[in-house]
C-alpha cells in the first residue's frame, strides 16, 4: 500500500496545483491540526459530562463542532506553517504551545 503523499493521484494533484512539498518528520503531534486545535477545547467543553451512549457522545461532538466559528478552524490552519518551521528547526522535537 502506498503512502497518501506518494500515491500517483496525490502526486499529480500536488503538481497540478503547483504546491511545494516540504519534508516532514516521521511523527510529530505538533503538526497534527486536530491534536492542538480540536481535542483540547473539545475536552474542556465536554469535561465532567456523562453520556449514556456512543450516540450521545457523537451528537455532543457534532453539535460542538458545528457551534465553532469559521475563525476557530482557519486561525489554527494558518498557524501550521509557523509550527512546521519550528518543528523542523527542532528536528521533530515537541513544541511547547
Amino acid at each position: 500500500m502506498l503512502s497518501p503523499h506518494t500515491a500517483s493521484s496525490a502526486v499529480a494533484t500536488i503538481q497540478d496545483l503547483s504546491f511545494e512539498c516540504h519534508p516532514h518528520p516521521l511523527y510529530s503531534p505538533d503538526l497534527t491540526a486536530s491534536d492542538f486545535l480540536v481535542f483540547g477545547p473539545l475536552k474542556e467543553a465536554t469535561g465532567g459530562k456523562s453520556f449514556r451512549s456512543n450516540d450521545e457522545v457523537q451528537q455532543a461532538v457534532h453539535e460542538w463542532l458545528l457551534s465553532q466559528p469559521k475563525e476557530f478552524f482557519s486561525r489554527s490552519i494558518h498557524a501550521l506553517p509557523k509550527r512546521w518551521n519550528t518543528c523542523m528547526e527542532r528536528n521533530g522535537d515537541y513544541i511547547e504551545k
